[in-house]
C-alpha cells in the first residue's frame, strides 16, 4: 500500500469539548478510583494519501503495550495527495483504564499500522494516580508563568481565576490585591483547587487540592518569595517598587498543592 501520511491525530475529551470555538482538552477524563470507566472521548484524524477507499481502525494501548481498545473497522474514503481528509469518532461506554500514565493511539489502515500518538490521561479523583500528576504538575509549574486557582465564596459559589505565581520548594505563592491580580476571597478559604496546563501537551495536569496559608508582610519569608516575584511578574511596571506596593496593599497567600 502507497504510504498514507497521519498528519495530525489526538484523543479528546468530550465533555469539555466546545464546538462554538473548537476548542478541545487532549485528554482521556476518568472519574473514581483506578481502574475506571473513561468518560466519553473522541479520536480525531487527519491523513493525506492516494485517492481511494481504505478500511480503518485505531486502537488505544496501555503504557505497557497491552491492548484496551480496538475501534471496529470501516471504511473511509481518502479524495488525493492533493487534500487533506479529515475523520473524527465518538466512544461513550465500555472503555477501562488502569493506569494514568500515558496511553498510545495506534492507527491502522487496511491492516497496516500508519501511526502513533500520545494519549494523556486524566484522573483527578485517584489515589493511584496521584504520584503520576504529582510528578506532572510539579515538572508543568516549573515551565508556566500561569495557574488556575479556583476558589470557593461565601456565597456557596467557587470563582476561577488565572494568576501569575512563584514556584518554590514544591509550594505555589501568589500575590492578591490592589494594583494587582484579584484572587477574590482566596484570604476566606482554607483550600483551594489548583489546575495547571502543560505547554509541552496543550493539556490540563489534573485538578490538585491545596492548602491556603497567608504569609505575615513582615515577616522574611514574605521579603524573600516577594524578591522572587519581582522576576517571575512579566510585565511588572514599577520594577523593584513593587516590593513596596505589594509590602503595603497586597496579600502574599501560599498554597501547598495535596498530592
Amino acid at each position: 500500500m502507497v504510504r498514507v501520511a497521519v498528519l495530525s491525530a489526538l484523543v479528546y475529551d468530550l465533555g469539555s469539548y466546545d464546538p462554538a470555538t473548537g476548542v478541545i482538552d487532549p485528554v482521556i477524563v476518568v472519574r473514581g478510583e483506578l481502574p475506571a470507566r473513561a468518560q466519553p472521548f473522541g479520536v480525531d484524524r487527519l491523513y493525506r494519501g492516494p485517492q481511494g477507499v481504505y478500511d480503518e481502525s485505531w486502537a488505544i494501548l496501555d503504557p505497557a503495550g497491552a491492548l484496551v481498545y480496538q475501534h471496529p473497522y470501516g471504511r473511509i474514503a481518502l479524495r488525493g495527495q492533493m487534500y487533506e481528509d479529515r475523520f473524527r469518532d465518538q466512544v461513550r461506554r465500555g472503555v477501562t483504564l488502569h493506569s494514568a500514565e500515558d496511553h498510545t493511539l495506534v492507527l491502522l489502515l487496511n491492516d497496516q499500522e500508519v501511526g502513533r500518538v500520545p494519549v494523556f490521561v486524566e484522573a483527578p479523583e485517584s489515589a493511584a494516580a496521584a504520584g503520576v500528576i504529582g510528578d506532572a504538575l510539579e515538572a508543568t509549574l516549573k515551565k508556566s508563568a500561569i495557574i488556575w486557582v479556583t476558589i470557593p465564596q461565601p456565597d456557596g459559589g467557587t470563582v476561577t481565576k488565572p494568576a501569575w505565581f512563584v514556584y518554590q520548594g514544591g509550594k505555589v505563592f501568589v500575590v492578591t490585591g490592589p494594583d494587582e491580580q484579584d484572587l477574590t476571597n482566596i484570604q476566606g478559604a482554607d483550600e483551594v483547587t489548583l489546575t495547571a496546563r502543560s505547554k509541552d501537551v496543550r493539556a490540563r495536569i489534573g485538578e490538585v487540592p491545596a492548602s491556603v496559608r497567608i504569609i505575615d508582610n513582615d515577616s522574611d519569608e514574605f521579603d524573600r518569595i516577594a524578591q522572587l516575584g519581582v522576576s517571575t511578574r512579566l510585565n511588572l511596571p514599577d520594577g523593584e517598587a513593587a516590593l513596596d506596593r505589594w509590602k503595603d496593599t497586597c496579600t502574599l497567600v501560599e498554597l501547598t498543592p495535596q498530592v
